[in-house]
């Protein structure tokens, strides 16, 4: 009898040298699927058995070449935060030796000011930074008061006063806006951290799979007090990310057993209030800021967190020459915030045009066009902003002739508009193509 490598079963020569093959009519495990490989000094294993050694030994290879390295070389804000850790220590450590020294108080001052140079930057330190500096643990100490039932009322007292003095530093010398910034933070490394459980379970080979990440989890819907209608749900499955967190769901699933605020009178949401009371100024920072009338809309002016597409809930409406429906993409695609472009677009049509109904008045200084995901040579050229009081009767608010600041899929610009800031202004805004695209062939726009 003789096993081969890649032999789904084995050879069996007999007495007379004649050579028969024999594999398995049913699955009869790794083994026998699998092949076989061994040498003389070693017992056979199964081919699975071998890639799994290999796999181990490359990912062994590749954290002692790269992940080992870079934790030994933290970049410079885990170290600016390991700093700050070891430095709130040692003034806990300075203060129970001398609560009336002012060397502890000098060195948690100085902690205290690098921590606000470091969060001075939203985006300078991750929530994982923060959590894995080691940060959170020590301000437990640094905030806290050890003060347990079973000690001593002396010891209690004295732990008390520790407290009160550290309280009176940190209130001194950490600003209000760092301390906003902290509390953001740690929101964040909580939503981090508290994920739904992914449970290990024995697949039906003997090993663990990635079915560990398709486990089902059972949800309850209840209707929210004075709710009269309920999405139902009965036999859909809920798609999500295997590192999902609570809240996440938490929202996705709020949407659907409680109104949002896009879902009741339009003369409730609060930016049609603001707008009622006041003129209402935008200045332009950025491509894709948060300055703009379409973000002011999308988060009822800027009163809930979250931003939402205001041509998917209805807010406003876009409308295109294609009608209703595109060869590519929806009609609320063009105002996607989404990091990556989506791919939207027209017909080769040479009079191809986008217009949006505002539902509000506006005088445009400035707007910004993202080019589309997809032909990477069909950004617009040549186009018109146009404006228009009752969607029929148009004006030219900006002329381009030959533009070529739209580039790659997923390019950005923004242009500034000359125009009257008096009278009633426009509702409704169209981009009207004028001439070929990028490739000087076609009018995709």
């Amino acid at each position: 009898t003789t096993l081969k490598e890649d032999l789904p079963g084995f050879l069996f020569e007999s007495n007379r040298g004649t050579k028969h093959s024999f594999t398995a009519e049913t699955s009869l495990g790794p083994e026998f699927s699998a092949g076989w490989s061994g040498k003389k000094t070693k017992r056979l294993v199964s081919k699975a058995d071998q890639t799994k050694q290999k796999i181990r030994k490359m990912a062994r290879d590749i954290y002692e070449h790269y992940f080992e390295v870079a934790q030994a070389t933290p970049r410079g804000i885990v170290a600016d935060l390991a700093n700050i850790v070891i430095k709130v220590d040692t003034a806990i450590k300075k203060q129970a030796k001398s609560n009336s020294s002012s060397e502890w108080k000098e060195v948690l001052r100085s902690a205290l000011t690098d921590l606000s140079e470091l969060l001075h930057e939203e985006s300078n330190v991750s929530a994982y930074e923060l959590n894995s500096s080691g940060l959170i643990q020590c301000f437990l100490k640094l905030f806290g008061s050890a003060t347990s039932q079973d000690k001593t009322m002396k010891v209690q007292k004295k732990a008390a006063k520790l407290h009160a003095a550290r309280l009176a530093i940190i209130k001194e010398a950490l600003p209000t806006a760092t301390t906003i910034a902290l509390v953001k933070k740690l929101l964040s490394v909580l939503e981090t951290i508290e994920k739904l459980p992914v449970y290990l379970y024995d697949s039906s080979n003997g090993g663990y799979g990635l079915q560990i990440l398709t486990k089902r989890l059972r949800f309850r819907l209840e209707r929210g007090p004075g709710e009269t209608g309920l999405i139902d749900r009965t036999g859909r499955a809920l798609k999500m990310e295997p590192l999902a967190t609570v809240r996440q769901l938490e929202r996705y699933l709020l949407k659907m057993v409680a109104k949002q605020w896009y879902d009741f009178e339009r003369s409730s949401f609060n930016f049609i209030k603001k707008l009622e009371e006041t003129p209402v100024s935008f200045n332009y920072q950025s491509d894709f800021d948060s300055e703009g009338l379409i973000y002011w809309i999308g988060t009822n002016g800027r009163t809930v967190p979250d931003w939402v597409n205001p041509a998917q809930y209805g807010l406003v409406v876009v409308t295109s020459s294609e009608g209703r429906n595109l060869p590519y993409g929806k009609l609320e695609d063009i105002l996607s915030r989404d990091s990556n472009a989506l791919n939207c677009h027209t017909n080769d049509d040479r009079r191809a045009w986008f217009a949006i109904d505002l539902g509000v008045w506006i005088h445009p200084k400035a707007y910004t066009m993202r080019h589309a995901r997809g032909y990477g040579r069909s950004a617009v050229r040549s186009w018109q902003l146009q404006g228009s009081k009752d969607g029929v009767n148009w004006v030219i608010l900006s002329e381009h002739s030959n533009d070529e600041r739209l580039g790659e899929p997923g390019s950005t610009a923004t242009w500034t508009i000359d125009g009257e800031t008096s009278g009633q202004g426009f509702r409704h805004v169209r981009i009207q193509q004028m001439g070929k695209n990028a490739s000087a062939q076609t009018h995709y726009l």
